[in-house]
């Protein structure tokens, strides 16, 4: 009878985990790009992302979708494209680098269908980790409902962490803990993201320092990822001297890390992918050069001793990132001009239904990484603008001058971003007009000393066209 109700909750959780639609379109590395909203998924080719000049292949990407899989947008680090693929307003310069394993994370912030949360880490090829983990916030509401990232950009967490970043939604189902890994150090920083923004982090010193041993190319490479039901981490160092392979623990309440594993075979490997199985019994771990291919590890075999026993190698080519897919397959990428795929990850040993060059890429070009993701792609997320509801607007409707005898005149608190105010007299004559572009007016007055006493005639434009009327009085 336990089994039974263990595999049923794996079913319902499979089956929730990947009925949502906001991981369903990926876009990276030389243009490439898949639909998910079709089964098998749809080779996209109108992608903006780009190898570079100077042969950086591109590494980490995000991309975010809204619950019916409609694109919103996506990144590299570097640029944010819209759902038309051009770039949004003020959408370049974004601290990251494409070389990065995992540039970056887009997350929606909790409680909100306007802002998304774009979270960066440096690489160390280029820029020697100098910009650190960072976040910007996209407004989905601005630009016609295309997006546009706002003022609060390019804001520093970290200095000098690796080329590594996932998250994990909280214990209470509404928001997401960020996690990363702090360079010259065994640290893992988490960050949570609530509804009133980032805070934290909560630091946990456990499992390897990276580098390990060994500081120059490809020392902070490697992903981190975190199991489908967010109780485990796991991370990969590509470093050629002193490689790291360890999964961990996760506590869901307190972003706290505990419990290192090491699954280390070979001290000289160069990991760089690494992915959980959808109902988080196996991982798999990529190795790029020294002894190049796919191994799956039996987190359910016993202790560490039997789960590195049952290392099983699946795939003998050299892969770099992987990605498990909302259909529940895992996606491996390597350079050229197609994906491999894991059909049945759950599966033990080469019962996975390891298939190489799954999917030709019509004529882009793959490089070392996929999309990041929640890899529970448990979004919260609806259509970006259609249910935005204003805050209540509160005017005050009798005014009267100040000490200094100038009329503080038509008080508006709560005014959202994106608002206009217009006031008419009772002959229809305009006698004030603002907007409110960002964050000022919240809280304070028009002023003015020329408006006389009466009855004026007020609209409220919102960012949608929805207008608010009404009548306030002026007495002085």
């Amino acid at each position: 009878m336990k089994i039974g109700i263990v595999s049923l909750s794996l079913i319902l959780f499979s089956l929730l985990s990947y009925s949502q639609k906001q991981g369903n379109i990926w876009y990276f590395g030389n243009h490439a790009g898949l639909n998910f909203n079709y089964s098998p998924p749809v080779v996209l080719t109108d992608g903006a992302t780009y190898n570079a000049p100077v042969e950086l292949n591109s590494e980490g990407t995000a991309v975010i979708c809204d619950s019916s899989g409609s694109l919103l947008f996506y990144t590299n680090g570097e640029k944010v494209w819209d759902k038309n693929h051009q770039v949004m307003p003020n959408g370049d310069g974004l601290l990251s680098n494409l070389s990065s394993t995992q540039a970056a994370l887009i997350l929606p912030q909790p409680g909100n269908n306007q802002y998304y949360y774009v979270f960066t880490t440096d690489d160390f090829d280029v820029n020697s980790l100098k910009y650190g983990f960072r976040y910007s916030v996209v407004d989905m509401c601005l630009n016609n409902e295309t997006g546009d990232v706002t003022m609060e950009k390019n804001i520093l967490l970290l200095d000098t962490v690796a080329e590594k970043l996932t998250a994990v939604k909280h214990e209470n189902g509404i928001d997401y803990w960020v996690i990363i890994h702090k360079y010259y150090s065994d640290s893992f920083y988490s960050y949570l993201l609530t509804s009133s923004g980032v805070s934290g982090p909560v630091v946990s010193s456990i499992g390897s320092i990276h580098p390990a041993g060994f500081v120059g190319v490809g020392s902070a490479i490697g992903q981190l990822k975190a199991s489908p039901d967010g109780n485990k981490l796991a991370i990969v160092n590509g470093n050629s001297s002193n490689s790291v392979a360890e999964y961990f623990d996760f506590n869901k309440s307190t972003g706290v890390v505990s419990n290192c594993i090491s699954i280390q075979t070979n001290p000289i490997y160069n990991y760089y992918g690494v992915s959980f199985s959808p109902d988080n019994s196996k991982l798999y771990v990529s190795c790029w050069l020294n002894n190049i291919g796919t191994y799956q590890f039996d987190l359910n075999a016993g202790n560490s001793t039997a789960v590195i026993a049952s290392k099983t190698l699946i795939a003998d080519w050299g892969y770099f990132g992987m990605q498990l897919g909302v259909d529940g397959k895992i996606y491996l990428a390597r350079v050229g001009d197609y994906l491999s795929v894991i059909n049945n990850p759950n599966e033990a040993g080469i019962n996975c239904n390891y298939i190489d060059s799954a999917i030709y890429l019509e004529g882009m070009k793959c490089s070392f990484g996929l999309p990041n993701f929640l890899d529970s792609y448990q979004y919260h997320n609806q259509l970006a603008c259609t249910d935005y509801v204003p805050e209540d607007i509160i005017i005050h409707n009798i005014f009267t001058p100040n000490s200094d005898n100038i009329n503080d005149l038509f008080i508006i608190e709560n005014l959202p971003e994106g608002a206009t105010v217009q006031i008419y007299n009772r002959w229809g004559a305009l006698v004030a007009e603002w907007n409110k572009p960002d964050g000022s007016w919240d809280g304070r007055t028009k002023s003015g000393s020329e408006v006389s006493a009466g009855i004026y005639y007020y609209i409220i434009t919102l960012r949608y066209n929805e207008r608010m009327k009404g009548f306030i009085e002026v007495i002085r």
